[in-house]
């Protein structure tokens, strides 16, 4: 089973999602909860609420329960589609008397209760029912706001999802013994006295921490691990083995000599090899200046895992997170025009860290097909792997950061800021993309590469952030005309094809 953190926020957190979950098993796809911005999470994902089969709720509050009235309208009256809504039989009724009928119940016939709107399940408590794609579950009470109910989910007997609760140890041990080993653990830093506190998450036993994925936090970049807890990012996926008897063979298959630790949350903080190249990187690009500096590198990597936890199939993230890293340990564009510098430095790089020879291709493949070489000239990736890292250095082209970092390197390579009279190369092929003697400017540079690229993103989750990116720089340009008194111009006009 895959599951994804659709958001990790507390409701009142500005930019991260709700903390609902997305649930992928034997080609099925559910929720857990259905919070307000449960269809925009989902929406940035490249996914929408046609590919979502059932909803589980957990309890009533906005960020749980408040996309379930436009789910209900829609699915009733757009797609003829309801789908599937399980909720605990002691919140069945109250879920629409207090909550869901002002919005649903109308003259209209056929508005009057939730099975009108929904397929609905409402298990007893221990009761098990189908969750997704075959994977069982039943739910237990939890202890939330008093004198109102909510539970969390106990799946496949291994994993536990809190939801939103208060420290409970007892509850916890119970489960432990039961054998539930992952346990997606509700978690606020400011201290609550209807969630659990991150100080007393730190006082549970070793063998319940070491249990703890930490997720309802509000923190659009949490640590991966603080004190020695794991916490959760927005749109982070994970692998679970949960399907019978799979779990031991993930646990004791290949120790990750390629680093895809099936079954369980890559972490690349406990990777060693990573976490050198991380050194070796930044003691390299100290002191760059071209756009191509550290931070960059940085940003490429963050992306890269994020992309990684959302792909649908299956990806070596160790794979992902060394090629991202390494991507511009030397940048064709400043070793003379020589593709193979790169990919050389970082085999040689990797051969020190003693990464298997097989991984050593794979990082020196992507690297070397990494790069836009033109219009004319695609470049399409042979892995998934490849896929995210370009993505992810794409996406690190375009947008706010993508204008700062193209004038940066337009400058260093001395070309022009803007000349409305010098107009952008078309269809360029390989060798004419990199011949540097041509005359040139920096917003000419959009329209030879930045614009197109939205077009040329591999993965859903890197398309939909690269809409919103593109936007800003069709912004910015029409902002920069508008400033050089140059609307209408040669540049403008040319703009109207990438709107």
């Amino acid at each position: 089973m895959h599951i994804t953190m659709l958001g990790v926020g507390n409701g009142f957190s500005p930019g991260v999602y709700n903390n609902n979950a997305l649930l992928e098993a034997g080609g099925e796809k559910a929720l857990i909860d259905c919070g307000i911005t449960a269809w925009e999470s989902l929406s940035s994902l490249g996914l929408s609420v046609n590919d979502i089969r059932r909803v589980f709720l957990s309890h009533i509050h906005f960020d749980h329960a408040g996309g379930l009235e436009p789910l209900a309208l829609y699915t009733k009256y757009f797609t003829n589609q309801p789908i599937e809504l399980i909720v605990p039989a002691p919140l069945r009724q109250p879920l629409w008397d207090n909550y869901l009928s002002a919005g649903l119940t109308s003259d209209q016939p056929g508005t009057s209760c939730p099975e009108d709107f929904f397929h609905v399940v409402a298990p007893e408590e221990n009761q098990v029912f189908d969750l997704c794609g075959g994977i069982t579950a039943r739910w237990v009470k939890t202890n939330h706001v008093p004198g109102k109910f909510s539970c969390g989910l106990v799946i496949a007997e291994k994993l536990f999802y809190t939801s939103d609760m208060v420290a409970d140890l007892a509850l916890l041990e119970s489960l432990y013994a039961q054998g539930v080993r992952i346990i997606f653990h509700d978690c606020t830093l400011n201290g609550s006295a209807v969630h659990a506190g991150f100080e007393k998450i730190k006082g549970y036993p070793q063998h319940i921490k070491d249990c703890l994925y930490l997720m309802h936090h509000g923190l659009l970049a949490p640590p991966f691990r603080q004190e020695g807890l794991r916490f959760l990012r927005q749109h982070q996926r994970m692998d679970f083995a949960l399907e019978e008897g799979a779990k031991e063979a993930a646990e004791n298959g290949a120790d990750g000599q390629a680093g895809a630790q099936a079954g369980a949350q890559y972490d690349p903080e406990t990777d060693k090899l990573v976490q050198k190249t991380i050194a070796h990187m930044k003691k390299l690009q100290s002191a760059e200046t071209t756009g191509h500096d550290f931070h960059h590198t940085q940003r490429v990597y963050q992306m890269a895992l994020r992309l990684g936890r959302a792909s649908e199939k299956p990806v070596d993230m160790r794979i992902v997170a060394l090629a991202a890293l390494l991507h511009d340990i030397e940048d064709w564009k400043f070793a003379g025009g020589d593709e193979t510098a790169g990919p050389r430095a970082a085999a040689a790089w990797l051969k020190t860290l003693g990464l298997e020879d097989q991984g050593i291709e794979h990082v020196k493949e992507i690297i070397l097909d990494l790069s836009f070489k033109g219009t004319a000239s695609p470049s399409p990736m042979k892995t998934a792997e490849g896929e995210i890292v370009q993505d992810a250095d794409r996406l690190d082209a375009i947008g706010a950061i993508g204008v700062a970092r193209a004038f940066a390197t337009g400058s260093s390579l001395g070309n022009l800021l803007f000349d409305p009279d010098l107009p952008p190369r078309t269809m360029m092929g390989k060798a004419e993309y990199k011949d540097r003697t041509v005359k040139s400017s920096t917003v000419n540079h959009f329209y030879e590469k930045l614009l197109h690229l939205k077009e040329l993103m591999n993965t859903p989750a890197a398309k939909a952030i690269a809409e919103e990116r593109h936007r800003f720089m069709i912004n910015y340009l029409q902002s920069l005309y508008g400033e050089c008194a140059v609307e209408g111009g040669l540049h403008d006009s040319l703009l109207e094809q990438y709107i």
